[in-house]
């Protein structure tokens, strides 16, 4: 079965799109593999969950993002507060310490620039945010693999999670996310892990995921339920330990954020040039890697479809405006194009890619 651009398109059957050689106006081609089919596309739902605790310390923090929002699911992408940063000025900190120095939009900053996108919101969470959230599903079941300690006003240690315990109560989400591990940062992560997955599980559980989630108007809410409705994955990979520091594998976060976000916000608005990328060879397998490669390239994607005929030999690059040749001839490089300059090229964007019969063969 082809894969096209299901889920990430905004597609409206009495809108006209230009023909991208001709520049004059035809009807809308509204079916995804066909030839000329274009849709702008939609930029990726997602959302920074920031968890603090009642001294607005950070507790942890997650990145959802949506793969579909028609049919649902997508990827939680826990990031540890330990992260080892060099955003501080000085010696290198963690993401925490970053939090507790500038708060929340330094973080978003640092996080964006890790994953190569913004985020479409942002959501802070305390205690009683949590405990009105996981409430219509409250107690959900956990397995721990240790006693969790927690030190009280003596001094003294004292149980405050047993391994005997097979339930979490609403109340008690930070609690148990803020906890020290003899596992160290990986254990906490874990830990997180467990809770995202038995969080959202319980979320999915019956028809309606909504009756699962509070009664409330809040992008959050919409964006879980939305994300319960398909296939979900809690991801903790890309962070290893290198020495007593806990780290990005650049490999494995790239891997990750290139899945979560195949249309990413960019970070700096305007910044880059736009792109209205076409596959011209009917082969919709390379869809997928045309957008990181072309994406790789440093420019935001706006369009995507069809070329008009899927007989195309050569990838291209065009432009339409003269003070774009220097961003076209750069973008041809990057990705093994030729350069058309054609005047009436598609408005829609800067620079068009026509995808061709050469660049499948180069994937492979």
């Amino acid at each position: 079965m082809a894969v096209i651009w299901s889920g990430t398109l905004m597609v409206d059957g009495l809108r006209t799109i230009l023909n991208s050689e001709e520049g004059q106006t035809r009807e809308a081609v509204t079916d995804p593999s066909a030839p000329g089919f274009e849709a702008f596309v939609e930029q990726t739902w997602s959302m920074l969950v920031v968890t603090e605790d009642e001294d607005a310390s950070l507790v942890g923090v997650a990145v959802l993002a949506v793969s579909d929002r028609a049919e649902g699911g997508g990827t939680v992408l826990l990031v540890p507060g330990d992260l080892y940063v060099d955003a501080c000025g000085g010696p290198g900190c963690s993401l925490a310490d970053l939090h507790g120095a500038d708060g929340i939009d330094n973080a978003r900053a640092l996080l964006g620039s890790l994953l190569g996108t913004d985020f479409t919101g942002v959501a802070s969470l305390t205690p009683t945010s949590w405990t009105n959230l996981v409430k219509p599903v409250s107690p959900l079941p956990i397995t721990l693999k240790h006693d969790l300690l927690q030190i009280i006003e003596d001094g003294t240690s004292v149980v405050r999670f047993s391994t005997a315990d097979n339930s979490l109560a609403a109340a008690d989400v930070v609690n148990l996310l803020a906890l020290p591990d003899r596992g160290g940062s990986l254990g906490i992560l874990r830990r997180h892990s467990m809770f995202w997955e038995a969080w959202l599980s319980a979320v999915a559980a019956g028809a309606e995921p909504s009756r699962n989630l509070p009664a409330v108007d809040m992008e959050l809410v919409r964006l879980v339920e939305t994300l319960a409705r398909g296939e979900m994955r809690v991801e903790t990979s890309p962070w290893v330990m290198s020495g007593d520091s806990m780290v990005a594998d650049p490999a494995a976060l790239e891997q990750i954020a290139d899945a979560m976000f195949p249309f990413p916000i960019p970070t700096e608005s305007g910044s880059a040039p736009t792109v209205r990328l076409l596959n011209g060879t009917g082969d919709f397998g390379i869809d997928a890697y045309a957008r990181q490669v072309v994406r790789a390239a440093g420019v935001d994607i706006a369009v995507v479809g069809n070329f008009r005929n899927f007989n195309v030999i050569q990838t291209r690059v065009v432009y339409r405006e003269p003070e774009m040749q220097e961003a076209a001839t750069a973008l041809a490089v990057a990705i093994h194009a030729g350069v058309i300059f054609d005047e009436a090229a598609s408005p829609a964007a800067d620079l068009t890619v026509v995808i061709g019969a050469d660049f499948t063969a180069r994937a492979g």
